[in-house]
């Protein structure tokens, strides 16, 4: 499994005056003689649309709207997760004017892609559709009222657990706080040393997730700056409390739940837990099949007993790009793949999304029991997580750099530490873009 394809989402709340006071804004049709509705060039013959994208079953979504559309083509093109190079592929095939009408866009992404100038302004469009989506989804879209993208998903934070060694090392219920996790792991490094009870945060996505949950952000706008704050109390409260597990050898020294070192540990009843968003149960239901049954699911540990704050580490738009010479249309097959019953039974049961439209969040493979958690509910705790997740937090026209050099930094040497760099690293990023920015 490619981890970076399910692990880059993130649920933000934007706050971008900073970027549309700087000039930097994405540009949207106007009208010209011979337009259609919208300022779009009028359509007599069937239209045909590029679609970029990275997502299991996107490419089975499209065949659908094909099929149900016969006048509206849209053709998929499947591209690296945008980490990896996609969003490179995405802004360089804009600048040469062959871009596609569409693209996966993650929601951190879209201040970036807006400096960039690639994302069109679809409000005129999509602003029907907006109240099918959960109101975090829709702020996490939009910039300044405007909207740029139709949410596609979202990643609640949950804990997963190893029922058959909980029972082994007498745990009786999974911990409900993180100070119950680290007991709980100190418990089984004193029975078997050689076991590990979960794994630590390993990159900027996992970190920023952690973070989320505090109720604290890594960027502000003031006017027309930046404020970042990466290095505030809530990421060090994160980071300092994950090193120390690292340090007593309570977690894995890195790690995720999709990575081979983790799936061996499992096969080998070596890790317990993992914490991570609902879509990190596809990848288990992947590479670990032989564990069906052992698996359960349980809300996030908290900092204070009983508050139910839960975070997210996910989700993705679709978005609009520049240049696309039909908006119309890519907005109705954008609302389509987030809303249509049957789009949405593919991209739960194929692609392990959790949807961000409320009916998504209500579709029977969401409300019955997963078989390979024992029959478990899990749809309903994700909905009841999904509902507990922050707004506070805002993203910044750097984020891909931060989760790089968070990736980087925190591989060198100690979580507390990589804070440091990556406040510094962060605040020249912003400024080499030539925006006003300051520390927070």
């Amino acid at each position: 499994m490619d981890g970076t394809t399910i692990r880059n989402r993130r649920l933000v709340a934007l706050a971008t005056a900073a970027v549309l006071a700087a000039g930097i804004s994405a540009c949207s049709s106007a009208k010209s003689p011979g337009s259609g509705p919208g300022g779009e060039p009028a359509q007599n013959s069937q239209v045909s649309m590029e679609f970029w994208g990275w997502a299991p079953s996107y490419d089975k979504i499209v065949a659908e709207w094909n099929a149900a559309h016969p006048d509206i083509k849209v053709t998929f093109k499947q591209i690296p997760s945008g980490g990896k190079g996609g969003y490179t592929q995405l802004s360089d095939a804009i600048t040469a004017g062959k871009g596609p009408c569409l693209a996966q866009i993650e929601y951190g992404t879209i201040p970036s892609m807006l400096v960039k100038n690639v994302l069109m302004d679809i409000t005129q469009y999509a602003s029907g559709d907006m109240a099918k989506f959960t109101p975090a989804t829709v702020s996490a879209s939009s910039i300044a009222g405007k909207i740029y993208g139709i949410p596609v998903d979202v990643g609640p934070m949950v804990l997963f657990y190893r029922k058959d060694l909980f029972a082994k090392f007498h745990i009786a219920r999974p911990p409900a706080t993180w100070a119950e996790y680290q007991a709980d792991a100190e418990k089984v490094a004193a029975a078997d040393p050689s076991v590990k009870f979960g794994t630590p945060p390993g990159d900027g996505n996992d970190l920023a997730a952690f973070t989320l949950q505090t109720g604290q952000s890594w960027y502000s706008t003031s006017g027309s700056s930046w404020t970042v704050s990466i290095d505030n109390p809530g990421t060090r409260k994160v980071a300092a409390y994950w090193q120390g597990l690292k340090d007593k050898g309570l977690v894995t020294s890195s790690g995720n739940a999709w990575d081979p070192q983790f799936d061996k540990a499992s096969e080998a009843g070596k890790v317990l837990t993992f914490v991570n968003a609902a879509w990190a149960a596809a990848g288990l239901k992947q590479d670990l099949k032989d564990l069906a049954g052992k698996w359960a699911v349980a809300p996030m540990p908290t900092w204070s007993a009983g508050d139910g704050k839960s975070s997210s580490n996910g989700g993705s738009a679709t978005s609009v790009m520049t240049g696309c010479k039909t908006p119309r249309e890519a907005e109705q097959f954008a609302a389509f793949l987030s809303t249509d019953p049957k789009a949405l039974n593919t991209a739960i049961t194929e692609g392990g999304l959790y949807p961000a439209s409320t009916a998504g969040q209500n579709a029977a493979p969401l409300t019955a029991g997963d078989p390979y958690f024992g029959g478990q509910k899990v749809g309903d705790l994700y909905k009841a997580s999904a509902a507990q997740i922050p707004t506070t937090w805002t993203n910044g026209p750097t984020y891909q750099q931060v989760e790089t050099d968070f990736t980087t930094a925190m591989g060198q040497g100690p979580i507390p530490a990589a804070v440091t760099k990556v406040q510094a690293s962060t605040v020249a990023a912003i400024k080499q873009l030539g925006l006003s920015v300051t520390n927070g």
